[in-house]
């Protein structure tokens, strides 16, 4: 309990923290402007936004299900979608519990092992950042004069790097990972032995028990191995990412900033890929998203910090705002399917009438 106060209040804190560096230079004035700005949004861009926004999730859900397609070969996209989203906003809330509570719920409406898609959510993160990385690397080298003038150098485990080094170091770390775990998946077994043989030593109580779970776990990142499912997972890996970024050019594009500004999809590449490391800080990149954003538009674009202010905060909100509510509905969705439907019959609630009579 008091673990997960600190552990929050550090949250807060951090976010508190980096709020107030992203707005400690605003005068009176300036929060007058700002307010100005976003009145006078263009809601059809908005729209569009919210728009991709749900693709990209409906999207996501769609590849979840291509990844646990050896452990159930169908599944309905509507649980898949509902655990999506409902981990979303759990992790909010609970930073990474999210991951846990859509593995945890999707085991239970598709009724499979909880083991199994937690590991499919594994892999989901994997992609996920191999992906991240390969557009951060690529953002880094198309504007690396001006990112590195911008962040300088940078700690990443322990070492001092170029922003840009730290980059293609992540990319390559990434792909490490993602091959490690390729091959792992094609001996879940073989690696259960070995889990066990070194466990045995330990333990012989818990050797067979976290052997068999480790083996259980291993099956659900069959996908991997499944060379008739890449197309799709690379490919819808992909779309998503193209969604995001859409996703990041169409509310400059609200604002009106276009007209002024130089923002095309580089830049929105940019500007998303640096965003992303805020996100990772507090729940739901709460401040630090913020301070990263506009330091981005500000120090690489030339974007006035009003400017940047505005935009930053109305991403922010979108996608906290779409992400709550629509989590929110789909747990309220789910509970009221529970809720109505119907109980299944038991063998023994069947009467004779039930039974089909033998002539």
């Amino acid at each position: 309990m008091v673990k997960n106060i600190v552990k929050y209040g550090l949250s807060i804190a951090i976010a508190g923290t980096f709020f107030w560096l992203a707005f400690k230079d605003f005068k009176e004035s300036d929060f007058i402007e700002l307010g100005r700005q976003l009145s006078n949004i263009d809601y059809r861009w908005l729209a569009l936004t919210l728009i991709l926004m749900i693709a990209s999730h409906v999207l996501r859900a769609w590849r979840w299900g291509v990844l646990l397609s050896t452990v159930k070969e169908t599944m309905s996209l509507k649980n898949l979608f509902n655990a999506t989203m409902i981990g979303y906003a759990v992790n909010m809330v609970l930073p990474r519990v999210g991951e846990i509570t859509k593995s945890v719920n999707l085991a239970k409406q598709e009724s499979i092992d909880g083991k199994k898609v937690l590991a499919s959510v594994v892999v989901e993160r994997i992609l996920d950042t191999l992906m991240f990385a390969l557009l951060l690397a690529a953002s880094v080298f198309v504007f690396r004069v001006k990112i590195n003038q911008a962040f300088g150098d940078v700690k990443l485990w322990g070492l001092t790097l170029s922003f840009e080094i730290a980059a293609y170091l992540i990319l390559l770390v990434s792909l490490v990972i993602l091959l490690v775990f390729t091959v792992i998946s094609l001996y879940p077994a073989a690696v259960a032995r070995l889990a066990q043989m070194l466990i045995h030593r330990v333990s012989k109580k818990w050797a067979e028990r976290i052997s068999s779970a480790l083996e259980s776990f291993l099956e659900g990142t069959a996908a991997l191995k499944n060379r008739t499912k890449y197309a799709e997972i690379v490919v819808s890996s992909w779309a998503i990412w193209g969604l995001y970024l859409l996703g990041t050019l169409t509310p400059f594009y609200a604002m009106g900033l276009n007209n002024a500004h130089v923002f095309g999809a580089p830049e929105a590449l940019t500007t998303m890929s640096i965003s992303g490391f805020g996100q990772l800080i507090t729940p739901a990149g709460a401040g630090t998203y913020q301070y990263a954003c506009t330091k981005t538009l500000e120090k690489i674009f030339d974007i006035p910090l009003i400017e940047a202010s505005g935009y930053a905060l109305l991403t922010f909100a979108l996608t906290t705002v779409t992400n709550a509510v629509v989590g929110i509905g789909c747990a309220l969705s789910q509970n009221k399917d529970n809720f109505f439907r119907k109980p299944v019959a038991s063998s023994d609630d069947l009467t004779m009438k039930e039974l089909p009579q033998v002539k």
